[in-house]
């Protein structure tokens, strides 16, 4: 059983945990208007869906990792963190939205943070 991190160690992953998920819930944004939005050229598409989907598990992921204690849950949480974003990463491409993209790749830039602050 892992000890317990103190309350500064446990803050700071905490931090940056909801700064990880603050370009997530941007990127959630965008992907909903693109979808609904009849100019964007994906309105309605599967593929927005999809973005949709992965953005919306990034932001809860990114929320969850933040108030999980070390161990194994949050390690895999952590792993499905980067699986997510890197196959959602793939799905923006795909459709050619490159703010999007943006949102994902700061994400994925403060992911590698939160695992350099992790214990």
């Amino acid at each position: 059983m892992p000890t317990p991190l103190p309350p500064a160690a446990r803050a700071r992953e905490e931090l940056v945990a909801n700064l990880m998920a603050l370009p997530a819930i941007i990127g959630l944004v965008l992907a909903v208007l693109a979808f609904f939005n009849r100019g964007s050229g994906i309105s309605g598409t599967p593929g927005a869906g999809l973005a949709i989907l992965g953005m919306a598990a990034l932001v809860l992921a990114a929320i969850l990792v933040g108030r999980l204690s070390p161990g194994k849950l949050r390690t895999f949480v952590t792993v499905m963190i980067l699986i997510g974003g890197l196959l959602t990463l793939i799905c923006v491409w795909f459709l050619m939205q490159g703010w999007l993209m943006l949102t994902i790749a700061l994400t994925l830039a403060l992911w590698l943070i939160f695992i350099l602050v992790a214990r």
